[in-house]
């Protein structure tokens, strides 16, 4: 029987809650992939001025973190649906950098908020995508970009990882739903009315997304 989106929500929750106490450490198992994507986001988002970043599924704040030390000055938020991620991000105790608890599908800030909303590898736990790109679109300011990293590979593999990969994942208490395919990324990012600028299947099952608000 599959599980409701709140079903799946508390999945990651418990996932998450555990995977707090190692997620930066240098034993983090499955979680190390993360931190490959930290560099190319971050390279993404230099290329233009910015002011004010949002960092959706921030998990323990590494990305702004990192971004922070480079920046101290931006206004830097991030947002995790795991309470315990955000207790290990505040911790850092940075300034200018404010995480709260909240969920990727109905984000909890004005309109026009952020010149940047950065997603990585958070993006297949959400069980409605078409409200994140809806919500990313939403509190981006006109000409703000939306850089998104995550899963994806060509139909075939996307399937085997959908109908085999994920089911045995969620049975072993992990809160992935879903890996999206180039095209459906493309049509997300269009359906919220957002202008591609790059959209990449790379390396190592990675989809590279950077879309811009007109």
């Amino acid at each position: 029987m599959a599980k409701s989106a709140e079903q799946l929500k508390r999945l990651s929750i418990k996932e998450f809650t555990e995977a707090a106490r190692i997620y930066e450490s240098g034993h983090a198992g499955i979680y190390e992939i993360c931190k490959n994507d930290y560099p190319q986001m971050l390279e993404e988002l230099q290329q233009e001025l910015f002011q004010d970043v949002l960092d959706v599924g921030c998990g323990t704040g590494a990305v702004l973190k990192l971004l922070h030390r480079e920046y101290p000055n931006k206004h830097l938020t991030g947002l995790d649906l795991t309470p315990g991620m955000i207790d290990v991000a505040r911790a850092k105790q940075l300034d200018n950098v404010h995480f709260v608890v909240g969920d990727a599908e109905a984000l909890s800030f004005e309109p026009q908020s952020f010149d940047a909303v950065l997603c990585s590898n958070s993006f297949h736990h959400y069980p409605h995508p078409e409200r994140f790109f809806s919500e990313a679109a939403r509190v981006l300011r006109p000409g703000g970009r939306l850089i998104l990293r995550d899963y994806t590979s060509n139909d075939f593999v996307v399937w085997l990882m959908n109908n085999i990969e994920l089911p045995l994942a969620r049975l072993m208490g992990h809160g992935d739903v879903r890996i999206s395919k180039v095209s459906e990324l493309r049509a997300l990012a269009e359906g919220a009315g957002l202008t591609l600028l790059k959209l990449e299947a790379q390396k190592g099952f990675r989809a590279h997304l950077v879309a811009r608000k007109e």
